[in-house]
């Protein structure tokens, strides 16, 4: 089982190395969106610091994603971007054992919508 852990890291390892900039975008947001989604299945079965800890690691993400946010170029839609992120970030906070469904689920919706249209764009072809 070790030896099929490392191919697979290698293989995601590989698929990032080589991923072109709005592929990344998207992995990004699966990886913020899987935490979350793993956060509510600690919180359900009522491990509370598990469920925190994948709250922060999708924080880092949201975080990552924020930064790399190109105001100059990107504009009106980077600032509406930024106003997302900081959004979704504010309502990690608030998430505790009775509202975690509600926070986590708005979340994962957003989060759902911005993943589709990276995927769309990266899906389109490059106008020359």
């Amino acid at each position: 089982m070790n030896a099929y852990m490392n191919v697979v890291q290698s293989y995601k390892r590989n698929d990032i190395d080589t991923s072109s900039p709005l592929r990344l975008v998207v992995l990004l947001y699966d990886g913020a969106i899987r935490f979350f989604q793993l956060s509510e299945k600690a919180y359900s079965e009522g491990d509370t610091e598990k469920a925190r800890m994948y709250i922060l690691r999708a924080e880092k993400i949201i975080l990552e994603l924020l930064g790399s946010l190109n105001f100059e170029e990107g504009g009106e839609i980077a600032e509406n971007l930024a106003d997302l992120y900081r959004f979704i970030i504010g309502h990690c906070a608030e998430i505790n054992e009775t509202n975690y469904r509600e926070i986590i689920g708005a979340n994962c919706k957003i989060l759902t919508g911005l993943r589709e249209a990276w995927s769309q764009l990266e899906r389109e072809p490059n106008p020359e």
